[in-house]
């Protein structure tokens, strides 16, 4: 008996909490910036017939008004292997990107 009534607490918590609120979830995730894929866009608007390879944050700093996320992405051009550095400035509230560097290795 008691374990029942254990089994279906612990089932109420889930449904109620945030870990068993699947909107929950997909409302924190819409709200995080993929800035790995906006590295990935830029590139391709650049080098638009290159093959993305392999993508790899390098580093990202914040300060009070302005975030810095670098880039690596080894990409594919016919025969031709190479790297670029992508560096990607934006304001950290409003996530309003402020510049994007592209620079190839």
């Amino acid at each position: 008996m008691m374990k029942k009534i254990l089994i279906a607490t612990t089932l109420i918590l889930l449904s109620v909490s945030p870990l068993g609120n699947a909107s929950f979830a997909e409302e924190y995730y819409v709200k995080q910036t993929d800035w790995k894929s906006i590295a990935m866009k830029e590139t391709k608007k650049r080098y638009p017939l290159a093959q993305v390879l392999f993508t790899q944050k390098i580093w990202d700093k914040t300060r009070k008004n302005m975030t810095v996320k670098q880039y690596k992405l080894t990409l594919r051009e016919g025969n031709k292997d190479f790297g670029v550095y992508v560096t990607i400035s934006y304001h950290p509230e409003t996530e309003k990107i402020k510049s994007v560097q592209i620079l190839e290795e």
